[in-house]
């Protein structure tokens, strides 16, 4: 989001730049006041169709099954440009679940419609499908071997943060171009990996498990969540080339 505002504010510096009023024109006739509501920040990053607005809720309205202690949810997919794939014909049916399952469960063999898109950034689809992406991490932790002050991001703020050799912080999910969430002392920080002391530990972990929430294309519109990589490895459907950042839409 910070990124958006700063691209925004630059655009808007360059359209002032080209534009000169004619002071031969005519003053306009004021228009009466009007209050307009406000529209939201498109955000190219949002998860799709998943609320979050109150994040806690939404977490607690997915259903996981079989998932060791220590995984958590994330209502987005991580990346600069956020994974995505295509059905290329009719016909495709992939392995979905009733739940976000972390082993083979009861299988729903979900119809996909050809030429669909799923991507964080279709918008389109993901309104008329309801879809939702969402992705399971398994936070690790990372020590500071020596001591450090970096720019971090709290909430909607900047501040300095101080580390000090052997201080451990939780490494809780990526997010796009170096920049991960951390967690100290229980408060979420956003910083940039390479601010870090090249000195700094981290510790392994299993790679996420990226889940999408679609509606099959049956007669009763059955929803089935499908991971990433079953979703990959059907017949039929292939990775989606962007072509721009921000944009992606079904197959022509």
């Amino acid at each position: 989001m910070f990124r958006i505002v700063l691209i925004a504010a630059s655009v808007g510096l360059v359209l002032s730049a080209c534009y000169q009023p004619d002071p031969a024109a005519p003053a306009p006739t004021p228009e009466p006041a009007m209050t307009v509501d406000p529209e939201p920040e498109s955000d190219p990053s949002a998860s799709g169709h998943e609320d979050d607005s109150d994040p806690a809720a939404a977490i607690e309205d997915i259903e996981t099954v079989g998932y060791p202690e220590g995984w958590e949810i994330q209502l987005y997919w991580s990346g600069e440009y956020p994974n995505a794939f295509s059905v290329t014909g009719p016909g495709v049916t992939v392995m979905g679940h009733e739940a976000i399952t972390f082993e083979e469960y009861p299988p729903i063999y979900c119809g996909l419609p050809a030429k669909a898109t799923y991507s964080p950034w279709n918008r389109i689809r993901n309104e008329s499908d309801s879809v939702d992406y969402v992705s399971m991490v398994f936070p690790t932790t990372f020590t500071i071997e020596e001591t450090v002050t970096l720019q971090v991001l709290v909430g909607d703020g900047e501040e300095a943060l101080t580390l000090n050799a052997g201080d451990e912080l939780i490494y809780k999910s990526y997010l796009a171009e170096g920049f991960f969430i951390a967690e100290k002392d229980g408060i979420l920080y956003e910083m940039n990996e390479a601010d870090l002391p090249r000195s700094t530990v981290f510790e392994e972990g299993p790679d996420d498990q990226e889940w999408v929430r679609v509606t099959c294309d049956d007669a009763e519109q059955t929803r089935a969540w499908i991971l990433l990589d079953d979703a990959l490895a059907t017949p039929g459907i292939e990775r989606y080339d962007y072509t721009g950042f921000g944009e992606a839409a079904d197959l022509p």
